[in-house]
């Protein structure tokens, strides 16, 4: 098993990591292998897991685990994450404990609106109930999201 990445310090401050990204919130009941797969088949991405990416937090003095499924679109400069927000009633962003995933884009090719259209595409995908743009700044516990 692929060593699990521990955030002890943050080698960049917060603000500058969150620059040049968007963040989708998504309601899918689907196992994360399920919805990637989806994702892949009906969008075209190429989603894999990165267990170098798993994010693990101690909550209530057990370690959780939260999966982070990666696909890189080089000629645009940008890279896509999507985490898995639940572990067994624990989750990786606790106010928004309605989004079963967070999709983060990192890159500047998409603006707000290349955002906005990834919400529309992804309604379409099997098993998605509910998508939406969501703030980074508006988020407590957003160094969660920090790889």
């Amino acid at each position: 098993m692929a060593p699990v990445k521990q955030r002890l310090s943050m080698p960049i401050p917060v603000d500058d990591f969150f620059v040049d990204t968007h963040l989708v919130g998504i309601v899918s009941r689907r196992k994360e292998y399920q919805f990637c797969w989806d994702i892949n088949r009906q969008l075209g991405f190429r989603f894999k897991m990165n267990n170098e990416l798993e994010v693990m937090l101690v909550k209530k003095e057990r370690k959780c685990f939260f999966s982070v499924y990666e696909f890189h679109e080089p000629t645009r400069y940008t890279s896509h994450y999507l985490y898995n927000n639940h572990y067994k009633g624990e989750y990786l962003l606790p106010e928004l404990k309605h989004f079963d995933f967070i999709w983060l884009i990192k890159g500047a090719y998409y603006q707000l609106e290349g955002a906005r259209w990834l919400t529309d595409i992804l309604k379409e995908v099997e098993g998605v109930q509910l998508v939406s743009v969501l703030r980074p700044a508006e988020l407590k516990s957003r160094e969660n999201l920090i790889l």
